[in-house]
């Protein structure tokens, strides 16, 4: 009883000193309009490029089946993500066929001055705060040994 009667002083002298803030209620069904608003601007931007796609191939050599029009954004999709991963440069997307992946200690933390010192983007890849990738096994091999940043 004692410690209720003291939960509820706390409560409403906290309460009471928060001037200006407020609390809210979050209705977590208002997602479901984003997610169509969403999917709308994707069909969209779809649709767009598919027509377009059509226009010019159409206006050159009318090479591509109709069919196969609106499947022609999977690439260019797939190019994106990997721009995004890996930078502009397709000489640094070694990182998603080969390499070899070493483990950071706890207290080793290796920032972009550090990656560049290790051979940059050509020669070394952060995957998360604990991994590197290493193109060649040599340079992960003197990581290992050396570890001098």
């Amino acid at each position: 009883m004692r410690a209720e009667l003291i939960t509820c002083m706390l409560w409403f002298y906290i309460s009471r000193n928060r001037k200006g803030q407020y609390i809210y209620h979050y209705d977590h069904d208002d997602d479901d309009d984003s997610i169509w608003a969403t999917l709308a601007i994707l069909l969209s931007i779809w649709a767009v490029y598919t027509g377009i796609f059509h226009l010019l191939d159409w206006l050159t050599f009318d090479a591509v089946p109709w069919y196969v029009e609106p499947f022609t954004i999977i690439p260019v999709v797939a190019f994106s993500a990997l721009i995004l991963e890996y930078g502009a440069n397709p000489l640094h997307w070694w990182p998603l066929c080969w390499g070899t992946r070493v483990r950071l200690k706890a207290d080793l933390e290796i920032d972009e001055k550090g990656l560049r010192r290790l051979g940059g983007p050509l020669n070394v890849y952060k995957e998360d705060y604990e991994t590197l990738k290493f193109r060649r096994k040599r340079d992960a091999f003197a990581f290992m040994v050396f570890r001098n940043l």
